[in-house]
């Protein structure tokens, strides 16, 4: 029997993507390569969004009961794209959330609460009317209204700070259904928090220059690593990076442009920044391919970087890919590249005042410390700096105090030469 394939959002709580080695010059080195990957890891955040309820719910005749279910969570990634905390994601992770009351997160939750309430009645029913009981009381207008969600979308970052974050912008998922009818969204959302001087990717201005088999690469927080039982919980905030290739432009039902790729993607990389091997942010990825209920990877796909320009000109701002915490991370990090490693560890300590906690921060500096100490004395870079200094003290003063007794014998010269003259003359003028 043949299965037909069919596409779905990539929700909760990860996302991954793109990278590979192009052949030919435009190829990035390894070395460059390495650098963009560090310069964008500390930008990429977790987006989390949780459902709870408190439910009034009347079984039938009977009494009404208070319950609370428990709530529901859904995670995403996205990525800081204006110091000032501005963040791109996509729309159907924040979706519950934004659809508040009428969100299927919503309707699980009132089920949830029909079950609890009316256990007594509904254990003594077999499980199809038993479903289809439940499905009818919190169909109830009664219990419909009895429902108070309680909402939260938060912002994690990979140093480990949390902040509460507002939906500023808001687009759809490329499919979904209305009380209107259909409704084609680009699946992009801009939220905002409320911090300075926060690392940030750099936005391309456009991915139309993308060619097939381009490499690509994606930092973020698949499912199956965050809530890996055998990983600690400290971890669980650190982004992993897959690789791919641009693999296809396509379009989605509501005739955007979508870019297709053979990089990973699994439950939980919404809204994950996809970059080309130069650290520039070409996409995010937004949904799998599914054939029956398994998903089929590697026929994946991205909205484009237009899509996040567009949206972040509809919530009011211009994305900037600076920030001082940016300048000097990136300085160190090509410091590092370069194995200069005092400096690198001298720029890469004033990041860390800035915003502590970032976990490649802390190794590479730590790793810069190390490498320095292990170098001999006299090949450490302030020595040698040292040397350079007092060779440059030494020539400036040999100039100097040579150039004095130069301008010193010019002067003697010239006092010599008018001394010589006017004694001539005095001699023409005689009796």
């Amino acid at each position: 029997m043949s299965r037909t394939a069919r596409s779905r959002l990539i929700g909760p709580l990860a996302w991954l993507v793109a990278m590979g080695g192009v052949e030919g010059a435009a190829a990035a080195t390894e070395a460059e390569l390495q650098s963009a990957v560090f310069r964008a890891k500390p930008a990429v955040v977790m987006v989390g969004v949780r459902i709870g309820a408190t439910a009034n719910i009347r079984c039938g005749e009977g009494k009404s009961f208070t319950v609370r279910p428990a709530p529901i969570g859904e995670l995403g990634s996205g990525a800081i794209v204006h110091p000032d905390g501005w963040i791109v994601t996509n729309g159907h992770v924040v979706q519950p959330f934004q659809d508040g009351q009428d969100s299927a997160f919503a309707a699980e939750l009132l089920e949830k609460s029909v079950a609890t309430a009316c256990a007594a009645e509904l254990d003594a029913l077999p499980t199809p009317a038993r479903a289809e009981r439940i499905r009818a009381l919190a169909a109830e207008p009664m219990n419909r209204a009895g429902l108070v969600l309680e909402r939260s979308l938060q912002i994690n970052l990979s140093n480990g700070k949390a902040y509460p974050a507002e939906i500023k912008y808001y687009s759809p998922p490329a499919y979904v259904v209305t009380a209107g009818g259909k409704e084609h969204g680009r699946d992009v959302a801009i939220l905002k928090i409320e911090e300075r001087e926060l690392p940030v990717v750099r936005l391309a201005s456009r991915s139309t220059d993308l060619h097939l088999g381009q490499a690509l690469f994606v930092i973020g927080y698949p499912g199956v690593v965050a809530a890996h039982e055998l990983l600690s919980r400290a971890t669980q905030f650190e982004p992993s990076i897959t690789t791919g290739r641009v693999s296809g432009f396509k379009e989605d039902v509501g005739g955007q442009r979508v870019i297709q790729t053979d990089a990973a993607i699994i439950q939980g990389n919404s809204g994950g920044p996809v970059f080309d091997d130069r650290g520039y942010v070409i996409g995010a990825a937004t949904f799998t391919s599914l054939q029956g209920d398994q998903v089929v990877q590697g026929f994946n796909f991205l909205i484009p970087v237009e899509t996040i320009h567009a949206a972040a000109g509809r919530a009011g701002f211009t994305p900037r890919g600076d920030s001082m915490f940016t300048r000097l991370w990136n300085r160190g990090v090509d410091l590092y590249i370069r194995d200069l490693h005092y400096r690198a560890y001298r720029n890469m300590s004033a990041a860390n005042r800035i915003h502590p906690g970032f976990p490649d921060v802390e190794r590479v500096r730590e790793d810069c410390d190390i490498k320095h100490k292990e170098q001999g004395y006299l090949h450490r870079e302030e020595v040698w700096w040292g040397v350079m200094g007092v060779v440059l003290l030494g020539g400036g003063a040999a100039v100097w105090f040579g150039g004095r007794r130069l301008l010193a014998a010019i002067r003697q010269g010239l006092r010599r030469l008018i001394r010589e003259e006017l004694e001539g003359l005095s001699g023409r003028g005689g009796p």
